[in-house]
């Protein structure tokens, strides 16, 4: 019994780094639905176990009975009994845009599951609906919780427990589980196995002292000027320290991708090289700032903190904090994926654009992991019978 698989479904998975986090926990992801090509093809990639439904989820039926001319031709039901497992655990990101200020005007206090622009959050319902998991777990942004006054939270957590589960919410800070970023995302979890999910989230055990900065996530990562880097990319250094060490674990001689710094104009560098770590386009002199809505703009990062929320735009210094700690550019992909804590072998495939959505959009895996952990858990006090 305590050798029991627990599986998986992973639902607007992205580039896979909630599946790769869950994994990492001993969790099976059996299948995972992305509809954009482009990353569907970096998922692939690196899950080559797990079954990528490259769709639009509104086409994937659930059971096999929902299975008509406009769905595809297989259900989630079908391919978890093809591989011989249950569908323990739903997780996964739906966006939703309808929670907005912008949009909150526009709904005319429309309930939250009826405005169209949350569509993909029906398509999440109707999945635990037909498949019932164990346990579900929903990731959005911290505003989801306490906007129009809670009541989307209500709204969302009055619908899962119709169906039978207990539901909790709560906003995690990923600097608080060893990812070298300041990123708070709001997860929901869900259960059905008699436990109360507020005790499933995992507890935040670092104190400011024990964060991981970003020098001491990317310093052994080769130096690049604008424009610079090849691939395969070769450390020239030895790990410097346990995170380094862990990005490492995987890589061999043939050495690892997407450290290829972006070209800059000669302008563009020469702002950069005024701004000292830490600092942003507010401390250059009046007369060289340019416009920008962003607060950020041109910042460069303090080493000695994590980072700031890494946007989904890693060439462009004006859309926030991605200037390199030291060398004058933006960060590459690769140092990006290191502050989201995906390891050296994570390899993303595209272009720049399309990588950098990946990266950005992302739940850091080790904050996803530490989530599993505590899933799995569940799962072995359940099989003893604990309840």
């Amino acid at each position: 019994m305590e050798d029991k698989k627990i599986n998986a479904l992973d639902l607007f998975s992205g580039a896979g780094g909630f599946s790769l986090g869950m994994e990492l926990a001993g969790i099976n992801v059996v299948a995972a639905v992305e509809y954009d090509d482009k990353i569907a093809k970096t998922y692939e990639y690196n899950h080559p176990h797990t079954i990528m439904i490259n769709e639009d989820i509104r086409k994937v039926p659930a059971l096999k009975k929902d299975i008509t001319e406009e769905t595809i031709s297989v259900s989630i039901e079908e391919i978890f009994k093809e591989k011989e497992s249950e569908i323990d655990i739903i997780f996964g990101g739906p966006p939703c845009q309808g929670f907005s200020m912008a949009g909150y005007r526009i709904r005319n206090h429309k309930p939250f599951f009826e405005d169209e622009r949350n569509l993909l959050y029906l398509e999440y319902l109707r999945m635990v609906e037909k498949l019932m998991p164990k346990v579900f777990i929903i990731e959005n942004v911290p505003g989801i919780l306490n906007f129009s006054e809670g009541k989307i939270y209500d709204e969302i957590t009055e619908k899962f427990e119709k169906l039978g589960y207990d539901v909790h919410a709560k906003i995690l800070s990923a600097e608080k589980f060893g990812v070298p970023q300041k990123r708070k995302r709001a997860f929901f979890i869900g259960n059905r196995l008699g436990k109360m999910s507020k005790n499933l989230f995992p507890e935040d055990t670092l104190s400011p002292e024990q964060y991981t900065s970003v020098w001491s996530a990317l310093s052994d990562l080769p130096s690049l000027e604008s424009g610079q880097g090849s691939e395969p990319s070769h450390y020239g250094l030895e790990a410097q320290n346990e995170y380094q060490k862990m990005m490492r674990a995987n890589i061999d001689d043939r050495g690892f991708y997407n450290h290829i710094s972006s070209i800059h104009k000669p302008m563009t560098i020469e702002l950069l090289k005024m701004i000292k770590p830490g600092e942003t386009m507010k401390n250059l002199p009046e007369n060289l700032r340019t416009k920008s809505v962003h607060s950020g703009a041109y910042g460069r990062m303090n080493p000695n903190e994590p980072a700031y929320t890494i946007t989904t735009r890693l060439n462009t210094p004006s859309v926030g904090r991605i200037t390199h700690p030291i060398d004058h550019r933006t960060i590459t992909p690769r140092e990006a994926a290191r502050i989201q804590s995906f390891p050296d072998n994570y390899r993303f495939l595209g272009d720049i654009t399309t990588i950098g959505m990946q990266i950005g959009n992302s739940v850091p895996p080790l904050l996803a992991k530490k989530i599993g952990e505590n899933i799995v858990e569940l799962f072995q006090m359940s099989l003893k019978n604990v309840f």
